[in-house]
Parts: structure tokens; C-alpha cells; sequence
């Protein structure tokens, strides 16, 4: 059965509809509506609050219209509603979920607690190469906002799948139309907003400007003392106009400014991305059909421009027909990319509804099978308790048949099992823990892969570890060991980890990772084609910044099974020594030495405890600490 998909674009000048069938045997999509409710033809005319014209928009869509009650409802917001930030994040495979609620809390500029936000890269993972930074799309709406429109929807709010930014629902129009293959600039001239897409494959990259048709429509109101009503029709029929050139000449300062807005976007794009060249514009909206407007934005831009004029791949039903798609095409660019969205064929697919009105509408969504789920759990249920019942009775019979002792050395091992479960999980957490960005991302996701790669594959477990930045005078003079805690065996549990970041690493469930006295030092990370920069005066984090001299200094203590001071300076602090960034293949670090003496310990094999004397099956450990400053040039290098 095809599904029912509603697209609803609350625009500033109209209420754009689209309903769509998807066909999930052949992937099809097929548009049996279009309509725009024009807020100007309805009583609360164009000079109401944008709030007033939605609900007077949305009460004229219901009288039209039936929605059913299994139907998908998708909407789009003005640009100018959604917040969006375009900003990159180191490469950490499964822990951008992570980075990302860091960076929202960051870039936001408000509570996490007061709006609805969602991301995406805006590469594809098998678009990036290995180790190249991920561009990201934060995207965000203030919840206030969201439940204005949950009241606006009224009985459909349990019908909402999707709340999109209305330019990311055109661009899954056009990707899905499969014009997203060359650099492409694509305006749509809204009537308070104006939508600039950069499309440059894989990447995108939206902006919304506050100039648009309202302000042309405007511009004919001072000029001719009209009402806002009668000034639009004079802009739409300009072209047929005996004053056309007076009507121009008016609009032209408008123009201008709208222009100017473009440029300097386009201008700071192509500051991003310097190889990039453009050579069409695309327009969408209904503004830009006024004759002699796209010349003019020909010649100000001086680009090739072409409105949408069709669509290849949307099948057209015949209650639309091609000659009313052409016509409305332009105004509903969001609206059918909403379609595509709630087809599950958009590529963008950021939502913004709340995680409770999701869950409200899958809820609604099963009641018909609600009871028939009821009955099959009771069902169920009495199967279960009659299968124990017999299982216990076997049970019985066969644990008379066990040898005495089997039973408890069964116990035994069960116990072992969840006391290894727990230091496993305890490790997970930890390792977390350290992997988010919360907590120096820039130091952990530059230097800790370093160091687990040069321990890697040898007997040797890092048991503690922190950063602090110190003058270089401190660092000659001798940098004091770590009082590291004692009583747990490296790498305690059911197996020894090592390896680098995103697998097994070295860092036992004992481990600790800190800067000094408990405080996040600012530490340098990683910008574009990396670079390495560090925040000048205060950083995102709040600490202050290091001053010029001061050098970034890792301590960490390690055990080693291999007992000897020369394999330990060989296989640990040599090729620490030698060990690189790959990525820029430079020294990693400026120095490493070790702190104080090797020492030997001798831990339980069982439960890793350290052991005041040796015993017949006792581990011996070599115990040793160190420091390495690490080479991030000056503490105090501004950020380029």
C-alpha cells in the first residue's frame, strides 16, 4: 500500500501544499496536489503577525482538505526561524553524536533546554577521506516556537513526522531531481526572506538574507501611498505596466541592497572554498517572476540565470497536470521537497520535531494493533511460565545426577564471569569518557592515538595520565611524577587492552586522564588542512589561554610485563621519541624523558591486586613514569 505524505512550507507570503503517494515496490513518488493559500485573500491580510497569518492559513487548509489519520504530515520553516551554523570536528569514528552535543552547546546561542536541534556532515561517511575533518550542519528552533505549531496543527500534530528548515527541504528537491551534480547557486526570494543555497557536490551550505519581495512591495507602498495589497499587484503586473520603467526605478534601491546581500555571501563562501567556481544561478520563488527582475539579477551577479521550470523524476498526477506544476513549480520547491523527505529520499534529513511528539505519533500509529499485542503478550506470558515450570522440573532431576563439587565450580566461574563483565563495562565507560570532546578533544584526539600506537602490540599498559601546561624553565628543571593509584593490575579485566583511539586502547578501568588540579587546560587543536591553533585570550571552554613560553606537558605512568630498563627505554621512550603526527608527519613531541626510577611489582593474577610480597603465582610488573612535551609550537600561537 502507498504511503500518504503531506508537505506543508509555512511560508511569509503563503502556505505552499503538496500530497504526494509513495510507492515502496517501485520507489515512485506521485504528486496528486498542489495549492498555495495566499494570506493576502484571507481576513487577516498581509499586514498580520506572522503567528496570525499561519493560523488563518492553516484553518483555510482544513476546510479544503481531509487528512487521514495514518497519513505522514511534514513542515517546513522560513529560513529566518531555524538557526544554522556550518562548523568542523575532528574525525573521531563514533563519537560525533558526542562531539556534536558539545559543539550544540558551544554554537547555540541558547539553552540546549529551550530549543529542538538536530546535525548532519555535510559529506557522506564514504565521501570523506581517511583523517579529513567532518564538516557538519547544526541546525536548531526554538522549542517555543515548535509548540506554536503543534497548537497550529490541532488533531494532525499526532499525523507530524518532519519540521525542516525550508531551504534544506529545496535542496532535497533538487538533489532528488538529480540537479545536484555541478557548483550551483540556487536563490529563492521569499516574501520576507531570501534563501541562499550554495551548491557545491557533496557539499552545501545555506544562508538566509532579510531582503526579499516584501521589502520591494514595500518600497511601492511609500512610493505611491497604497496598501500593501494593491502595491503587490502593481509589482506583479509591472511587466504590462505603461510605467514599467518608473516601476523598476523604484524597486531598483531594493534590488540593489538584495544583490549586494548575495554577493557578499557568495564572496564568503568562496573564501571557504577558493577552487570553487559558479556559473548559474538557479531561482526559485515567486518573486523573481516579475518581468525584468532576473535580468537585473543577471547582470548585478553576472551569472547565468534560470528559473525551475520542470521536474524529471516526481511523477505528475493528472488531477495536477504539467501546466499547473509549471506554474506553481517555483513557490513549491519546500513543500516537494518535504514529500521527498517524508519518502525517505531526501538526502538531508534533519528533523527538528520533539522527541515526544515523535514517540506521541508512532504511539497513534499502533493502536490498531494495540489489542492483538495484548493478547499475544498474554498468550505468550502463560507459555513462559509453563515452560519454567517443566524446565525447573528437569532441573531437579539432572542436578541429582551431577558429580559433587561440579555445581560449585560452576559457581565459581559464573562469579569470574561478572566480575570480568564488570571491569569491561567499566573500561567502555572510561574510555567514553575520555573520548568526549568535553574534556580536551583537541589534546586526546591528537596525542592519545600517538602514544597507544607506539605501546601498541607490546607488553607495556598506560595506567595514568594528564596534561598541564608549564614554563619551559619548569620543564628543564624537572617535572614532578604523578601520584598515580595503586591496587588494580593494568588493563584489569577478562583481557589486556591495547591499540589506538576508536578500538582497545591501553587505559585500564584504573586509569585516570586530568590537567592539572582537576582543571581542562585550553589545549591546541587541530583547524582546517591542519593546521594546529589555539584560542587567544579565553577559550569556548572559559580557561584562560597559555602564555607565550609555556609548553604543553603529558606525564603518564605505565606497567610493563617485560621486565628491564633497556627494553623499556627502547620500546617506549625511543619511540615516543620518534613518533609523528600523521597527519602533518612532524614530530610529535619535543621531548619525552622518564620520571625517576623503574621500580617492580608483583600483582594477583586473579583480581590485579598489588601484593606486599611476592608469591608462586604472582605477576611481576615493571613500574615506570615519564613525560613528553608535546610539539605544538608556541602555548600562546593565535588561532589563524
Amino acid at each position: 500500500m502507498a504511503r500518504v505524505i503531506w508537505g506543508l512550507d509555512f511560508g511569509d507570503w503563503s502556505l505552499k501544499a503538496a500530497r504526494g503517494t509513495y510507492d515502496r515496490k517501485t520507489g515512485t513518488i506521485t504528486v496528486d496536489l498542489l495549492d498555495e493559500i495566499v494570506y493576502g485573500q484571507l481576513p487577516c491580510g498581509y499586514e498580520a503577525s506572522p503567528l496570525e497569518k499561519h493560523r488563518a492559513g492553516i484553518v483555510a487548509f482544513r476546510q479544503k482538505y481531509q487528512m487521514g489519520g495514518s497519513d505522514d504530515l511534514c513542515v517546513a520553516l522560513t529560513g529566518s526561524e531555524v538557526f544554522h551554523r556550518f562548523i568542523p570536528v575532528p574525525p573521531v569514528p563514533g563519537r560525533l553524536d558526542d562531539i556534536m552535543r558539545y559543539e550544540a552547546g558551544q554554537q547555540i546561542p541558547f539553552e540546549l533546554d529551550d530549543v529542538v536541534w538536530d546535525f548532519q556532515p555535510v559529506k557522506a561517511e564514504d565521501e570523506r577521506e581517511e583523517g579529513e575533518e567532518i564538516e557538519v550542519g547544526l541546525f536548531a528552533i526554538k522549542k517555543e516556537r515548535v509548540a506554536e505549531l503543534m497548537d497550529l496543527l490541532g488533531p494532525w500534530r499526532t499525523n507530524l513526522r518532519v519540521v525542516q528548515d525550508a531551504p534544506l527541504a529545496a535542496y532535497n528537491l533538487l538533489e532528488y531531481e538529480g540537479l545536484v551534480r555541478e557548483p550551483l547557486v540556487v536563490l529563492d526570494v521569499g516574501g520576507a526572506t531570501t534563501d541562499v543555497i550554495v551548491l557545491n557536490p557533496p557539499r552545501f551550505w545555506v544562508r538566509t538574507l532579510l531582503v526579499a519581495g516584501d521589502d520591494l512591495t514595500n518600497a511601492l507602498v511609500e512610493q505611491f501611498g497604497v496598501k500593501a495589497e494593491e502595491a503587490e499587484r502593481i509589482k506583479r503586473r509591472a511587466g504590462q505596466s505603461a510605467h514599467k520603467e518608473q516601476i523598476l526605478r523604484i524597486l531598483q534601491p531594493v534590488f540593489d541592497d538584495l544583490t549586494n546581500e548575495i554577493q557578499r555571501s557568495l564572496g564568503y563562501y568562496k573564501s571557504l572554498d577558493r577552487q570553487v567556481r559558479f556559473e548559474r544561478v538557479l531561482t526559485l520563488g515567486s518573486a523573481l517572476k516579475m518581468t525584468g527582475l532576473p535580468q537585473m539579477l543577471a547582470a548585478a551577479l553576472q551569472y547565468q540565470v534560470q528559473p525551475l521550470r520542470q521536474l524529471q523524476r516526481i511523477q505528475v498526477a493528472e488531477s495536477v497536470g504539467q501546466e499547473k506544476l509549471q506554474s506553481a513549480l517555483a513557490g513549491s520547491c519546500a513543500a516537494l521537497g518535504l514529500v521527498v523527505q517524508g519518502a525517505g529520499e531526501g538526502r538531508l534529513h534533519i528533523n527538528m520535531v520533539p522527541e515526544e511528539v515523535a514517540l506521541a505519533g508512532v504511539v497513534e500509529q499502533k493502536k490498531p494493533w494495540a489489542l492483538a499485542g495484548a493478547v499475544g503478550v498474554l498468550v505468550a506470558v502463560a507459555l513462559m511460565i509453563l515452560g519454567q515450570v517443566l524446565y525447573a522440573q528437569e532441573l531437579q532431576a539432572a542436578e541429582q545426577q551431577v558429580p559433587p563439587g561440579v555445581l560449585d565450580q560452576a559457581t565459581q566461574m559464573e562469579n569470574e564471569y561478572k566480575a570480568a563483565e564488570a571491569e569491561v563495562r567499566d573500561l567502555r565507560q572510561r574510555l567514553e569518557t575520555l573520548a568526549k570532546p568535553g574534556i580536551d578533544r583537541g589534546v586526546f584526539l591528537r596525542v592519545l592515538p600517538v602514544f597507544t600506537d607506539v605501546i601498541y602490540g607490546k607488553e607495556v599498559y598506560l595506567s595514568d595520565l594528564d596534561f598541564v601546561w608549564m614554563e619551559a624553565s619548569a620543564v628543564a628543571v624537572g617535572v614532578a611524577p604523578l601520584a598515580t593509584r595503586g591496587g588494580r593490575r593494568p588493563g584489569a579485566g577478562t583481557a589486556m587492552m591495547r591499540s589506538g583511539m576508536g578500538g582497545p586502547t591501553g587505559l585500564p578501568p584504573g586509569a585516570r586522564v586530568t590537567g592539572q588540579r582537576g582543571v581542562r587546560p585550553t589545549a591546541p587543536s587541530v583547524g582546517a588542512r591542519g593546521r594546529r591553533s589555539t584560542a587567544a585570550g579565553r577559550g569556548a571552554t572559559g580557561e584562560a589561554a597559555p602564555s607565550a613560553g609555556q609548553q604543553l606537558v603529558m606525564r603518564f605512568a605505565c606497567e610493563s610485563r617485560k621486565i628491564g630498563l633497556t627494553y623499556i627505554e627502547e620500546e617506549v621512550f625511543e619511540a615516543l621519541r620518534k613518533a609523528q603526527f600523521p597527519e602533518e608527519q612532524e614530530a610529535a613531541f619535543a621531548q619525552v624523558e622518564m620520571i625517576g626510577d623503574v621500580r617492580d611489582v608483583w600483582r594477583d593474577p586473579v583480581n590485579g591486586q598489588e601484593l606486599a610480597q611476592p608469591m608462586d603465582d604472582s605477576v611481576r610488573f615493571a613500574v615506570f613514569q615519564g613525560y613528553a612535551v608535546v610539539n605544538t609550537g608556541s602555548g600562546a600561537e593565535q588561532q589563524e
